[in-house]
């Protein structure tokens, strides 16, 4: 039997995003062969509501919980990497005319600095 949706959300996501919400940074990262569901699993359906992925269910929640905390101030960050082939690409990046294909996108590199702290240049 297959995951549903908001199944995935509930054991993956939500509390990732409830550690965010304490100031705890929080990555979610889906990984598999070609074909195995991962866009599915992160971006959702477009024909039915109840398929939505992890990513607008996060916005909702997020921007949900953000309202019912009264007495704290949140600044909300999101980024979208792919890797395929061994590159990374950001999926948000907008400053071309034509993001349809993945070369056109922004290339994203893995760089350690003096501290040993990752950081992934190119990533918005």
């Amino acid at each position: 039997m297959a995951a549903r949706q908001d199944d995935i959300f509930e054991v993956v996501a939500r509390p990732t995003i409830e550690e965010c919400l304490k100031g705890i940074n929080g990555t979610i990262f889906a990984y598999g062969q070609t074909g195995s569901g991962k866009t599915f699993t992160i971006t959702g359906g477009t024909e039915r509501y109840v398929d939505r992925g992890i990513i607008p269910r996060s916005v909702s929640y997020i921007f949900e919980r953000i309202g019912s905390l009264s007495d704290a101030q949140y600044r909300v960050y999101i980024s979208y990497l792919e890797i395929y082939n061994d590159n990374g690409y950001d999926l948000l990046y907008r400053e071309s005319d034509d993001v349809s294909e993945l070369h056109n996108l922004q290339s994203v590199s893995l760089r350690e600095d003096e501290d040993g702290q990752l950081h992934l240049r190119g990533l918005s």
